[in-house]
């Protein structure tokens, strides 16, 4: 019985761990005041990181103020990663010179500043095992 018992308990301990469920807080800075949206992708892995069908959950925040605040929720423990844009003209995406390089404000979560090329995955994931939050400030606004 006494065996049972443990069992039991080791059983619901795994369990709960397995679909532990937490919250990711993102602020973003150096946001454009009154200028359209800032949006917001979240990434839990490397194949299609930055893809736009990719991401796990998106969301839109009016850029009222100069910072930004959005808290992804319910996520299970894992690896993150966030892309971030201002949308200063409300065209629905972040538009680029003629080279590729955003000419809208946009960051990345670590505050990753790119050089030649887009981060990997790696280079940006957060691990989340309980509550977290970063701040992202935005580049090239």
């Amino acid at each position: 019985m006494k065996t049972k018992i443990i069992s039991l308990l080791v059983l619901i301990a795994v369990n709960s761990s397995l679909f532990a469920q937490h919250n990711f807080s993102v602020e973003v800075t150096g946001v454009k005041p009154g200028k359209g949206y800032v949006f917001f992708g979240l990434y839990d892995k490397e194949k299609g990181f930055l893809d736009n069908e990719s991401h796990i959950a998106t969301a839109k925040v009016k850029a009222v103020e100069n910072n930004v605040v959005y808290t992804f929720k319910n996520l299970p423990d894992g690896n993150y990663a966030i892309a971030v844009y201002q949308d200063v003209n409300n065209n629905g995406k972040c538009d680029r010179n003629m080279i590729g390089y955003p000419i809208e404000g946009f960051g990345f979560s670590k505050n990753y500043k790119p050089k030649f090329s887009a981060p990997d995955f790696d280079q940006v994931k957060i691990a989340v095992s309980q509550y977290a939050k970063t701040s992202i400030a935005l580049i090239g606004k």
